[in-house]
């Protein structure tokens, strides 16, 4: 079962009138090992008493996306052929991107490698 549904039994039971103990015994009653544990029963019933009623997550920030697009990669490889000698870390000035970034663009994207001070394919 998703944890959704889980949710939707505990918000059902809550209205019901039930408390989290006797929601996590009926519950373990009905999906034994499967059933989400006491904590989380009783997270989900201070959430539905505080009024928040919805089962769905909320949403959250995640991890920002990556700087590795076309845009970047274009941009760091027509500074590279204009100057050949050109440093990760004024790759990375110049582009507002971080040095690991441009390593992973040079490295990865461009096979480019360096040889006697200059990037070379």
């Amino acid at each position: 079962m998703e944890a959704v549904e889980y949710r939707s039994v505990i918000k059902f039971l809550y209205l019901k009138g039930q408390n989290s103990t006797e929601i996590h015994q009926e519950m373990f009653q009905v999906y034994a090992e499967k059933c989400p544990n006491y904590s989380e029963v009783t997270h989900w019933v201070r959430k539905f008493k505080s009024g928040f009623l919805s089962v769905m997550d909320e949403h959250r920030e995640g991890r920002p996306p990556s700087v590795v697009t076309e845009k970047n990669i274009s941009t760091v490889e027509k500074l590279t052929m204009q100057d050949r000698r050109i440093t990760v870390k004024q790759l990375a000035f110049d582009t507002k991107i971080s040095t690991g970034s441009v390593e992973t663009i040079l490295h990865d994207h461009l096979n480019l490698n360096k040889v006697s001070a200059r990037w070379v394919p």
